[in-house]
Parts: C-alpha cells; sequence; structure tokens
C-alpha cells in the first residue's frame, strides 16, 4: 500500500503554522515581561492633557490635570484646568468632588458599574498599571505589538484592547493605551458611537505634585 505523497502546498502550510505558533509564544513571553516590568511599580504619579471629541462639537473639550495610581486599584483623576474637579476609584467605588459652587462643595459616591465609559476608561488603565494580565484578559481581549518609541531609549508598545462584555461594548468600542518600557504615555478610547477621548500622560516626581487646595 503507498502511503500518500505530501504535497509542496501541505509542506509549506505546516511551515507557516509552526512559525505563526512561534510568533504567536514570543508575543505572549514579551506580554508577560512588559506586565512584569509594569507591576513592579506601586504607585505612580503624572501630569495629564485630555482632549474629547465629539460630533455634537464643534471643537474637542480639553482638560489637564494629575493622575495617581497607587496598586492594586486606587486611580485619582485630579482636573486643574479648566476647572477643579476630582475623580477618585478604588475598588467599585467612585468618588466625584466638583468645583465649588454657591459656597459648597458637590460631592458624590457611586458604583463605578454605573458608569461604563469611565468604567473602561479606569479599568483598562488601573489592570495595565497594576501589572495584572489576567484581570485585564478578564474584560478585554488583547492585541500586544512594538512601535517606535520617539526619543526614548526603552522599546515602545501598543495595547489593543477589545470590550469582552455585551455592557462595556455597548459603551466602548476599544481603548488603546500607549507607552515605552513601565511607562504608559497615552490612552486612546474610542466610544460605540465614534466619539473620542484622547489622554496624553507625562510621569512626575512626587515632589513635583500639586499639592492639594
Amino acid at each position: 500500500m503507498k502511503r500518500p505523497l505530501i504535497t509542496r502546498r501541505r509542506v509549506l502550510a505546516l511551515i507557516s503554522l509552526v512559525s505563526l505558533s512561534g510568533r504567536a509564544l514570543a508575543t505572549d513571553d514579551e506580554l508577560a515581561r512588559l506586565f512584569s516590568e509594569l507591576g513592579a511599580r506601586r504607585e505612580r504619579q503624572a501630569r495629564f492633557n485630555e482632549r474629547r471629541f465629539s460630533a455634537l462639537l464643534k471643537a474637542p473639550i480639553e482638560s489637564s490635570g494629575t493622575l495617581l495610581f497607587r496598586a492594586p486599584d486606587l486611580l485619582e483623576k485630579r482636573t486643574l484646568e479648566p476647572q477643579l474637579e476630582s475623580v477618585r476609584i478604588e475598588g467599585n467605588v467612585v468618588t466625584y468632588e466638583g468645583a465649588p459652587r454657591g459656597g459648597t462643595v458637590g460631592k458624590r459616591t457611586f458604583a463605578l458599574s454605573d458608569a461604563p465609559l469611565l468604567a473602561a476608561l479606569s479599568e483598562s488603565l488601573r489592570a495595565t498599571l497594576a501589572g495584572d494580565l489576567p484581570g485585564l484578559r478578564r474584560h478585554y481581549d488583547v492585541s500586544w505589538s512594538a512601535v517606535p518609541a520617539q526619543g526614548q531609549a526603552q522599546k515602545g508598545w501598543q495595547l489593543t484592547l477589545t470590550p469582552r462584555e455585551r455592557a462595556l461594548r455597548e459603551a466602548v468600542a476599544k481603548v488603546v493605551l500607549r507607552g515605552a518600557g513601565s511607562e504608559v504615555s497615552a490612552v486612546e478610547v474610542v466610544e460605540a458611537g465614534g466619539d473620542l477621548t484622547l489622554m496624553q500622560i507625562v510621569p512626575l516626581s512626587a515632589s513635583s505634585v500639586p499639592a492639594k487646595k
């Protein structure tokens, strides 16, 4: 009984499959190393500049301020311009404090799960900064790629996150994080309706963080 001949096409297909599997393993290893580096720092402080684009607006809404992250899950965003406000997220609890109005300070607390857009931004950023890849993958399909990092000696990277949960997909199409080494330099949130939020992040030393007023 003659053995079937292995055609050249099949050989090429097998070689291609082995090559793709090898690249996938290499990518997983690099992603694991990246998250190990990210999680090694327990606290981070940074300045941010944010622009929000919407089809309903003639010009983007711009804001700036500071960010504080403290492992495992504390994230605080303090907006200094155009007006003072802060959003503090710890676990699933959000504390919002607005600018003084009429001699009083607007303050309220609510569940993060009640604000899908805020949850998309905070959960992606908190899990990434904490180096929690399994936690990130519970909520997102994660795609990693190496990218050029201008003016950086460290290797640049990009994470593209696609929501897995239906409730989150109804609010957000994808989240893209960019950085170099163990620093996150930008976050891009593309909403399901097409609106876009871009946040640029610049690391700060603890001594240069503005004091709370």
